[in-house]
């Protein structure tokens, strides 16, 4: 079990300053091999522990795309998000830390797939959307967007064109109607910030906006993760987005997020 741990860890690679506490994690005496990605305690609060046994899971997962015949190269793009939410939690916890496990769970059980520049999420909607006669509960296609490169429309237009062919090819028993996205990109507020040729505003212009939740989910994604209205005061803005957000924040506005499909 340890030697698949150890595969995974090297394979997925994650940062050399991780090496020392990944090592020392994996001299622990009691590895459960019968726990499965589905039983596992995603309240388990041991982020090292919590990683050990996402990389484990790793093993079956690579099965399941090896017998569908999915490219290793979506398989490791996928998995990347593993080390993304390690080095996200371990700087928030100064240790060796990986949380978003119930986030996580959605690719070790093949569910979500990093398809080019964003993820795509085979789940049922959350919301009713009656102008395209969609109930809560049926098929959609989610579309995340993880960090990383440049939000490029070029790029995204080709990642929801390599989804409509992957899962046409893969998973063609998954009868989905619509793309959708609930994220706070889709903040419409956003274009008091930003210039008209924005890559956010391109990306939200993809979509037909039908709900708008009030979240600051924003904050967590522009200054540091679960940041709070009360926090940021202290925080230094790493972008001019983050620093007119900021002051914003600090003026009480109300951020959302929005929910929207594609439209084409």
């Amino acid at each position: 079990m340890k030697e698949v741990i150890k595969k995974w860890y090297y394979k997925l690679g994650f940062p050399d300053d991780m090496d020392e506490a990944f090592e020392s994690a994996l001299k622990k005496p009691s590895l459960d091999n019968t726990l499965t990605v589905k039983s596992y305690n995603t309240k388990e609060n041991d982020g090292a522990k919590n990683l050990l046994y996402f990389l484990y899971f790793c093993e079956d997962l690579a099965q399941k795309y090896e017998t569908k015949a999915i490219p290793e190269e979506i398989l490791l793009d996928t998995l990347g998000d593993i080390v993304t939410w390690t080095k996200i939690w371990s700087g928030l916890k100064g240790e060796l830390y990986l949380g978003e496990l119930e986030w996580l769970k959605r690719h070790l059980e093949g569910r979500l797939f990093k398809l080019g520049r964003l993820q795509f999420c085979m789940a049922n909607s959350e919301f009713d959307i009656p102008e395209k006669g969609l109930v809560k509960g049926a098929p959609v296609i989610e579309v995340h967007i993880p960090e990383g490169e440049p939000l490029s429309h070029e790029a995204c237009l080709n990642s929801i064109d390599m989804a409509r062919d992957f899962f046409a090819r893969y998973y063609p028993e998954f009868d989905y109607s619509l793309f959708t996205c609930h994220s706070w990109l889709l903040d419409a507020s956003l274009g008091e910030f930003l210039p008209p040729h924005s890559n956010i505003l391109k990306f939200a212009n993809l979509f037909k906006i039908v709900r708008q939740d009030p979240s600051d989910a924003l904050l967590g994604y522009l200054f540091k993760w679960g940041a709070k209205r009360e926090q940021i005061k202290s925080l230094t803005p790493s972008s001019s987005l983050a620093a007119k957000v900021k002051e914003a924040a600090m003026s009480k506005r109300v951020f959302y997020e929005s929910l929207g499909y594609i439209v084409k």
